[in-house]
């Protein structure tokens, strides 16, 4: 193998920045051209390519490539796509191009990392989003992003996307599509993460073929857990919702639980009615034994599935979680599909193991505070 300078190569790349950074018009021939250059040069020399190498390259590829044909976009994005280490602002480009151009980086690159891929996903459209929902190394909050905002054919390759990480909320979201999905329901059926919930809603709701590969199918118990490491990140950026009540001034309201025990349901929907949330945080936290902290958070995350279970676990009717669902910082952060969601998972939770899960979560906080 001829063996390559790197000097002259600088020296060379140096020329070509001043050669397109001078000129006025550069020819959409040149444009191609030196693209498809550029990209077999970077591929070759990449492995021992220095910072100002790769700066150089980053120089002439952003200013030529929106020159170049498609084709020739295709062929570079195609070549930086595996790179561990490629021209950043070039290829953060490529993967904001259309969506035939993005494809090779948005479903390999291991240069994007959760937040580049969360910007896209959010600024795109589907064709960019069900790319990202090809790879083997997607985030729950990237899954999130996807199946929350993406159209059907995403939530479609996520759900087949064996790899992917799902949340509970994301798994109501998908199993809400596979009542009139088959695709969607044939993918979830063969995935070995699903919580038990979800399994219970598509015996209950899915096809004939679904109930029969699914009513054999041991139980997942992947019930969420309080002490999972992604929820105190969750926690620090949703207290900015809770700035607004004061639950010191609310405490009065807990002389009255104890008379109060026996209907907890109407006294909760009262409260929730008149938006009275610090108290209802307060009651529910007095009678669950839960840490007030707890329920705090548990009453303002975009994840409803603890929520959904404390409600099953006190045996709270449909109309109160529904009036729950419409106060305090869920008046803003969840949308009407966020509360059907919420909503039928409340209603497809065993009371049961509602209750045994909500005594784990209690034994296990109370143990983490001695």
């Amino acid at each position: 193998m001829t063996s390559i300078g790197y000097s002259v190569i600088s020296d060379d790349l140096a020329h070509v920045v001043r050669r397109v950074e001078n000129a006025t018009l550069l020819g959409a021939d040149f444009c191609d051209r030196l693209t498809r250059s550029l990209a077999q040069l970077f591929d070759i020399a990449a492995p021992n390519c220095s910072d100002d190498d790769r700066a150089a390259f980053d120089r002439i590829l952003v200013r030529i490539t929106p020159g170049a044909t498609i084709e020739a976009r295709i062929y570079l994005s195609d070549r930086l796509a595996d790179s561990d280490l490629p021209p950043r602002e070039i290829l953060v480009a490529l993967a904001n191009d259309v969506a035939e151009v993005a494809r090779p980086i948005l479903v390999r690159s291991p240069a994007l990392g959760e937040c580049d891929l969360i910007d896209i996903a959010r600024a795109r459209g589907p064709g960019h989003m069900g790319a990202i929902a090809e790879r083997v190394d997607l985030t729950i909050r990237v899954t999130d992003v996807l199946v929350l905002r993406g159209d059907d054919q995403v939530r479609r390759i996520v759900a087949g996307n064996e790899t992917a990480p799902i949340s509970d909320k994301s798994f109501t979201r998908l199993s809400l599509q596979a009542r009139g999905d088959m695709v969607v329901e044939a993918r979830l059926i063969r995935r070995g993460d699903l919580p038990d919930v979800v399994i219970r809603f598509l015996v209950e709701n899915g096809s004939p073929e679904a109930r029969r590969a699914l009513a054999e199918r041991p139980p997942a118990h992947r019930a969420p857990t309080f002490h999972d490491g992604t929820l105190l990140p969750i926690r620090a950026a949703e207290d900015g919702w809770l700035d607004a009540y004061d639950f010191e001034a609310a405490t009065s309201i807990l002389d009255r639980v104890d008379e109060v025990r026996n209907h907890v349901d109407g006294f909760i929907r009262r409260l929730a009615e008149a938006d009275r949330f610090a108290e209802v945080v307060l009651v529910l936290a007095e009678v669950t034994g839960l840490p007030l902290e707890t329920m705090k958070h548990l009453l303002v995350s975009l994840d409803t599935h603890p929520f959904a279970v404390v409600a099953r676990a006190l045996s709270l009717k449909s109309d109160t979680v529904r009036e729950l669902l419409s106060t305090g910082p869920w008046i803003h952060r969840l949308d009407d599909r966020g509360r059907d969601a919420a909503l039928m998972l409340f209603r497809s939770l065993d009371p049961e193991d509602s209750r045994m899960r909500l005594r784990e979560w209690v034994e296990q906080e109370t143990s983490s505070r001695h």
